[in-house]
């Protein structure tokens, strides 16, 4: 029995220490297999580290790293160059020390960009005008930024810097810079020089609209002379010869029958010029304007011009209109003449109707044909502009210095012409 146990304890044990064994053979292949792998990425870390470094040796922007406490880790080639430092005495210095920049304006120490990063883990930059001192003195102006460094779990283990030679970016830059400022003087200059021909050109313009309308002033002034002038004295020396000859006439039987023709030819001669004195007279400034006022004036006018041009001419006008300030009576009168001179001339129209409405306060003349009409360009030409004739600008003049104004319109067939004038009338026997 005892025997029994005892083979049965050491066989326990046996399989124990195998077991044992089995174990410890299993750690250490697993061992092996992990530092084999260790080994296995450490190697792809230090061939990336390399590839890395030769990178950043190889481009052409400087770059340098360092640790988080802002210590250089590495100086790439273009960094020695523009530092002035090498790598072997840059390692494990003050990114200050061999970073130094300024302000290209005030002078100043600028700050580090890595202190900013470490702080805030951002990619920051730094100013524009920012000059990277070297190890010797000499001064670069630079662009530069400045990004985090994160390890596999995201912390921070150190910075990385790139900056470049912007000397020639920044000589542009201002060159652009000087030449905007140019462009913008002489722009303002030539904006300066614009207004001030503009109001020279407005100030000509008003000159020559006060000139038009001293010399329309002066164009009425003489037709009322001439006017009076042909009535007083050329209607009067015809009168004289008239009453001569009603005495030759009396004393006819003592003519032969040429005289007696002769004298009778003359006496009918002088009775038509004299019809005529009357009616140039009447048409440079009328009478009627003056003392029964524009509806009495352009009745006159309507029936004489009707007679002579054979153009049917309808005349409408309130009963109750009454008189208007002897300058608006006279521009509508003017304007209306105007008018119905164009239609004889140009319109080839056998009828013309005038317009004439007020109310509160705004009078309103229409005067219309059924002529052959007027091309859309010449209507916006005309319209536009105060070209196309004398007749048409003495019209826009007289509306203009009594703050009216005048539209052509024509569509297809007849043209309308519109006169539009704030005014006040008297009523009709007052």
């Amino acid at each position: 029995m005892e025997e029994n146990e005892e083979k049965l304890s050491r066989l326990v044990a046996l399989q124990n220490a195998q077991a044992v064994l089995l174990a410890r053979e299993r750690a250490e292949r697993e061992l092996i297999a992990t530092k084999e792998e260790l080994q296995r990425k450490s190697a792809e870390l230090a061939e990336q580290r390399e590839r890395f470094r030769v990178t950043l040796s190889s481009i052409g922007d400087a770059v340098i790293t360092t640790d988080t406490e802002a210590r250089v880790t590495f100086i790439n080639p273009a960094a020695e160059a523009m530092t002035g430092w090498k790598s072997n005495d840059a390692a494990g210095q003050r990114l200050e020390k061999v970073f130094t920049v300024v302000d290209g304006q005030t002078r100043q120490a600028a700050a580090n960009p890595v202190t900013r990063v470490l702080r805030e883990g951002l990619v920051v930059g730094m100013g524009n005008q920012t000059i990277l001192v070297a190890r010797d003195g000499k001064e670069t102006a630079i662009g530069d930024s400045a990004a985090p460094i994160r390890d596999e779990t995201g912390k921070i283990s150190g910075v990385v810097m790139v900056f470049h030679d912007v000397a020639e970016q920044r000589k542009a830059e201002n060159a652009l810079r000087r030449s905007n400022q140019l462009l913008s003087e002489a722009r303002d200059q030539l904006e300066k020089r614009v207004q001030e021909r503009t109001a020279e050109l407005e100030r000509a313009n008003e000159n020559l609209r006060d000139l038009s309308a001293r010399l329309l002033h002066l164009q009425d002034e003489e037709r009322r002379r001439l006017a009076r002038e042909l009535h007083d004295s050329v209607g009067q020396i015809l009168a004289a010869i008239g009453m001569n000859i009603a005495i030759v006439q009396s004393q006819s039987h003592k003519l032969d029958s040429f005289g007696v023709r002769a004298v009778s030819e003359n006496a009918q001669l002088v009775e038509q010029v004299s019809r005529e004195i009357r009616t140039i007279s009447h048409l440079l400034h009328p009478p009627l304007l003056e003392v029964a006022g524009l509806v009495s004036a352009l009745r006159w006018y309507v029936d004489g011009f009707s007679e002579r041009s054979k153009i049917k001419v309808d005349l409408e006008v309130p009963a109750d209109f009454g008189r208007l300030p002897s300058d608006a009576e006279l521009a509508i009168f003017r304007i209306i003449q105007e008018c119905l001179t164009n239609i004889h001339r140009h319109s080839g129209s056998a009828t013309a109707a005038i317009r004439i409405r007020q109310e509160e306060g705004r009078l309103t003349v229409q005067v219309r044909d059924s002529g052959k009409g007027m091309p859309l360009n010449k209507q916006r030409e005309l319209n536009k502009s105060s070209r196309g004739g004398v007749g048409l600008g003495g019209m826009r003049e007289r509306l203009r210095q009594l703050g009216g104004a005048l539209e052509i319109k024509s569509e297809g067939e007849g043209t309308v012409v519109s006169v539009t004038l704030n005014v006040r009338t008297e009523p009709s026997g007052q």
